[in-house]
């Protein structure tokens, strides 16, 4: 530098600070002294070629025409060739700036980025989230399809994950000085080199290696990590789906309390049963109010008003009483006034599976007398279905009917409290029966003698007809009540007669036992074990009332058929009638002869309405000399011969027929049917001997449990079958069309 410029310098240099001028002082007092030794060195750059960076060292001017300053680095810096390169004020030409464009592109191109989310850009869900614009075959834009438009989302995953650092990498290399020096510097035309940290030779080689050699060599890239912790997710999921799908299933059963109570609903409050059997029993639950005091003689009334129901848990776990009734020996009187209660043996205390009810309603005859029609934990476990056994007034309590009772009344009525009994408990099991695992809409009437006899009453009733689904009927009787209320006020003076009263309010405080032992002995006993007289008294319980009852049940059934063949709504109700070929026999006729030889039959057959006919040539063409065929004869007369004639040929119903060989019942190893024979083998309450035995409670449990779960026997619907080892078809009964065509059946048969 020559001294006129120094001088120039000073002159336009007099207004800075006395510090810098200072500095700029010391820094030309050492260029002046090293300016006879730069001179030399110079020339010998000059000599050796031109180039920015000796234009900048010879303090010469260069082809911009400015003058290279030379730079001042802090102790520590790194000079290096890039600073005077950047921030270059000379302007490039179009050739150079598309050169250097083109330049840029092409090490963009050529260096592969490294996306560790490239995976994701290629998923379906990410494609339509985009919305790329779709061309035909030539290059036109398709219109998209008119719809739901989602907004384009585009995510730049690697710059979202890219970890960010607060350092500025050139501040490492020079003081905030040098960087300002930096901007202000000119282009000297040397190249920028970018200092890029290498990736470390490990990573280079697991990128480029497959997936199956980094899975053998334990090399492992962060896509791989990315991969497998998704993977981890995904399985996650689906043990989670297949738990929660597990436990969506058939709910579990209801808890219970201290391992063996458990507690369910009803209309009238909670109830609480007992595990016992492998089933849950709830014992004496109340379905209708307690038929006492003014109430005695009145149809049963359902519980509907809170105040007559229970505080809290109705423990269920013991038996309840029997509604008071005539044992069988027609002397003694068991049970209690307040009775209607019902039991509920279930396997199931759930809503998801309703299984199909059973209501048992049995009765050896309407005074009484203990069935066998009892709820069977067995059974209800292994066959899958509901019990219910409802208690219902028996004897006067139940069927009393006299003009004193029906002036109480308007319209005036009275008789059949225990058919409005069971009519309330189907109401109850209709309501409360899905509490305890049942389906109010499959429910099978059971009814066994008497029982029977009701069931099928039962299914003339109008009101009744939505309470149930089927009916299968075993040794009920087919004499139905047919006269007007008037005939049964003067049949049943004697009572009145007996009870010393002549008003209801008399009747209603007698004490229980008064009122039974003032029913007249003609009253009591079964006609069900002998054979018929010409002159024989008969006592039916059952009253044609006007209100449950109100026209014969053949004139109720031949509407019920009719409405079936039309298609209308009251459409007959499947129904099977059943009995056994020895229901005549009983301990009691057994043991009147230790030995019944011919001459004992012969008598007790002419003694009869038969011998009174002369019909007993006729009958002996059928039935042999023995008390076998004394017991067939009996029972022809007085359940199965009228039960042929109403079902067969009357309803066209179904009627089985169990045979005396290996059935079961009455007396062990007897080879006779008894009249429980059929019910003991449904139940599964009677021991089984021999196989014969067992053959035939299995083919009678097929018949019976198939008819509850589909509605319809496994054979035809109609007709006569014969359950011995198997269910067979029965072509013919030739001693039933004798006594129908002598008119001995119906006339005689038995009388509940």
């Amino acid at each position: 530098m020559s001294t006129l410029d120094i001088n120039k310098m000073e002159g336009e240099e007099e207004n800075k600070t006395p510090d810098k001028k200072q500095i700029e002082a010391e820094e030309k007092e050492v260029m002046l002294k090293t300016e006879s030794e730069n001179n030399e060195i110079n020339t010998e750059i000059k000599a050796e070629g031109e180039g920015p960076v000796k234009a900048a060292l010879s303090q010469e001017v260069i082809e911009q025409g400015r003058e290279v300053k030379p730079k001042f680095i802090p102790i520590g810096a790194i000079k290096m060739p890039g600073f005077f390169t950047r921030n270059s004020d000379k302007p490039k030409d179009d050739e150079v700036i598309e050169k250097d464009a083109e330049n840029e592109k092409t090490e963009t191109e050529s260096k592969p980025k490294r996306n560790h989310f490239q995976f994701l850009h290629t998923c379906p869900f990410t494609t339509f989230l985009h919305h790329p614009t779709q061309h035909d075959k030539d290059g036109n834009i398709i219109e998209e399809k008119k719809g739901i438009r989602l907004p384009k989302i585009n995510v730049d995953y690697q710059k979202f994950f890219q970890k960010r650092s607060n350092k500025d990498p050139e501040a490492t290399l020079a003081s905030m000085e040098t960087l300002e020096d930096k901007l202000d510097t000119p282009n000297d035309g040397m190249e920028n080199v970018k200092l890029d940290p290498e990736e470390a030779v490990d990573g280079k080689v697991a990128t480029k290696l497959p997936f199956k050699e980094r899975i053998r060599q334990r090399k492992f890239i962060i896509d791989d990590l990315i991969v497998g912790a998704v993977v981890l997710l995904v399985l996650l999921a689906v043990v989670i789906g297949v738990v929660v799908g597990a436990s969506a299933g058939p709910p579990k059963e209801r808890p219970l309390r201290l391992g063996r109570f458990m507690t369910t609903l009803s209309s009238c409050g909670p109830v609480e049963g007992i595990l016992d059997e492998g089933v849950y029993k709830f014992y004496s639950i109340p379905y209708a109010v307690p038929p006492i005091g003014d109430l005695r003689f009145t149809y049963a009334q359902p519980l509907n008003n809170i105040s007559m129901c229970w505080n809290g848990t109705l423990q269920t776990h013991k038996p309840g009483p029997l509604c008071m009734q005539f044992k069988e020996n027609e002397r003694t009187i068991i049970g209690e006034e307040d009775c209607l209660t019902l039991d509920v043996v279930t396997p199931h205390v759930r809503y998801d599976s309703r299984l199909p009810v059973v209501v048992l309603i049995g009765a050896d005859t309407l005074a009484g007398g203990i069935s066998p029609a009892q709820p069977s934990a067995l059974y209800a476990r292994t066959k899958e279905v509901v019990f219910v056994r409802p208690n219902f007034r028996l004897g006067p309590f139940g069927f009393l009917a006299l003009d004193i009772l029906s002036k109480t009344k308007y319209p005036e009525t009275s008789g059949n409290y225990g058919l409005s009994d069971l009519l309330v408990a189907l109401r109850w099991v209709k309501l409360n029966i899905q509490h305890f695992g049942g389906d109010p809409d499959s429910v099978t009437l059971l009814g066994h003698r008497a029982g029977a006899t009701l069931a099928a009453a039962l299914t003339t009733v109008p009101k009744a007809q939505k309470l149930y689904s089927r009916a299968f009927l075993s040794s009920g009787s087919v004499i139905f009540p047919g006269k007007p209320l008037a005939d049964s006020y003067a049949s049943n003076e004697e009572f009145k007669q007996n009870s010393k009263c002549n008003d209801a309010a008399c009747l209603r405080r007698m004490k229980p036992e008064a009122v039974m032992t003032a029913v007249p002995a003609t009253w009591l006993g079964s006609d069900v074990g002998s054979l018929p007289k010409t002159n024989e008294m008969k006592h039916s319980w059952l009253v044609l009332d006007g209100a449950l009852l109100t026209s014969h049940a053949f004139e109720a059934w031949d509407a019920q058929k009719e409405s079936r063949e039309t298609g209308k709504e009251r459409a007959f109700k499947p129904m099977v009638f059943g009995t056994t070929a020895h229901s005549g026999h009983s301990d009691l006729l057994r043991m009147k002869h230790l030995n019944w030889t011919a001459e004992n039959v012969e008598r007790v057959v002419n003694d009869s309405v038969l011998g009174d006919k002369n019909l007993t040539g006729a009958v002996y063409a059928h039935v042999n000399k023995t008390y076998s065929g004394l017991v067939t004869l009996i029972s022809s007369v007085r359940t199965l011969c009228p039960l042929v004639s109403l079902a067969r040929l009357r309803l066209g119903a179904a009627l089985y027929v169990v045979a005396g060989s290996g059935a079961g019942g009455g007396t062990a190893g007897s080879g006779l049917a008894g009249v429980d024979a059929d019910l003991e083998a449904i139940l599964g309450t009677f021991d089984s001997e021999v196989v014969e035995q067992r053959r035939f409670m299995a083919a009678m449990q097929q018949l019976f449990y198939y008819f509850v779960w589909n509605g319809r026997l496994p054979g035809p619907e109609a007709g006569l079958m014969e359950v011995g080892q198997d269910v067979l078809p029965l072509h013919g009964l030739p001693l039933c069309d004798l006594l129908i065509r002598e008119d001995i059946v119906p006339r005689y048969a038995r009388v509940d």
